[in-house]
């Protein structure tokens, strides 16, 4: 089961970060994922279709720590016809894995680091 890892340690605090991956920035950027608060403020646990991992915050220095982890299922590769010495009689070989939706996974997850490092919210106005 491939598994990816990001971190990095942003300026915001705890509470800030974990509302905005409780809430949908976590879920926009694996699509569909189901999330579930282990130890709140602190970490969470996530399922999407074929893959599911934490997100997890810890306070350092200056910031927060961010480490988002996600495990992803294995795609079995498909054979043309079936068993090894029907190929070898016939010359049958396996075909090429169908392209997996979570090839892109590690860069979603730095993108959404990225984003929860970036300011969001707007500056005051005066009406």
């Amino acid at each position: 089961m491939p598994t990816y890892e990001v971190s990095r340690t942003l300026v915001k605090s705890p509470p800030e970060l974990w509302a905005e991956l409780e809430g949908e920035r976590l879920a926009e950027a694996l699509g569909e994922a189901r999330i579930e608060p282990t130890q709140p403020e602190r970490e969470l646990r996530w399922e999407a279709p074929g893959m599911r991992g934490t997100a997890a915050l810890e306070p350092s220095g200056w910031g927060t720590k961010v480490t988002l982890r996600a495990e992803v299922e294995e795609q079995e590769h498909q054979i043309a016809d079936g068993g090894f010495w029907s190929r070898l009689r016939t010359g049958a070989i396996p075909l090429p894995p169908d392209p997996s939706p979570h090839d892109d996974l590690e860069q979603r997850l730095e993108d959404l680091l990225d984003s929860l490092g970036s300011a969001h919210r707007k500056p005051f106005t005066h009406g």
